[in-house]
């Protein structure tokens, strides 16, 4: 069953902070300048923190409201794509062309339906976010962070790659826990037992569950 791995638990309460950073340009019509990666995320967390702040004010409409919009947002610093190609592994080479897309609605919608619930829970506290390092490799690049959280120290890595001259997150590694790779054994646990058509329709369940 989706979420069902300890892993899973791990990932989804410091997850907020995932969607903090792509939320971030949410009074703008299109995608800021980007520069280096630290900048990205650290401009991003920082500005999200202050929207979301005001929704909680009353100053702007309420998060679910705003779904339409956030999503288009998301999709400008995360490369969705390439995060389901990656979490489904090998069976995604034996999928048409269809059934590749519908899985990648799908797994996107499902994570940003969790996340924004999860940014209404927990919006509200005293977040503390340490922008500590970035190393870049060419197109690749790896930001280290951590944030403060309910007295606990964690450990958040956002993983880039710079494609058509933008960097955009592919993954996202929460205490040593790659959130693609926990997927990735989700679906192979499932697909171990059941056919692909029977995983879409868990994920269209979960979706609707969610939504």
């Amino acid at each position: 069953m989706l979420y069902a791995s300890k892993t899973a638990r791990f990932l989804i309460l410091p997850a907020i902070f995932f969607l903090l950073l792509v939320s971030a340009r949410l009074a703008y019509a299109a995608p800021p300048n980007q520069t280096d990666p630290l900048s990205l995320i650290k401009n991003g967390t920082q500005e999200a923190l202050q929207i979301l702040h005001q929704s909680q004010t009353g100053q702007a409409a309420p998060l679910k409201e705003r779904r339409g919009q956030i999503l288009r947002i998301v999709s400008h610093y995360f490369n969705f794509d390439e995060m389901s190609r990656s979490a489904l592994g090998h069976p995604w080479k034996e999928q048409t062309p269809q059934k590749r897309q519908e899985f990648v609605n799908l797994f996107t919608q499902l994570l940003f339906n969790t996340y924004v619930d999860r940014l209404q829970n927990y919006t509200g506290s005293n977040q503390q976010v340490s922008y500590d390092s970035q190393k870049i490799e060419g197109n690749y690049a790896v930001v280290d962070t951590h944030v403060l959280y309910e007295g606990k120290n964690v450990p958040l890595d956002y993983r880039l790659h710079k494609t058509n001259g933008k960097w955009k997150v592919y993954d996202v590694v929460v205490e040593g826990i790659s959130l693609v790779a926990n997927y990735r054994s989700q679906f192979s646990s499932i697909l171990a037992n059941e056919s692909f058509d029977a995983m879409l329709q868990k994920l269209r369940a979960k979706v609707q569950q969610t939504s």
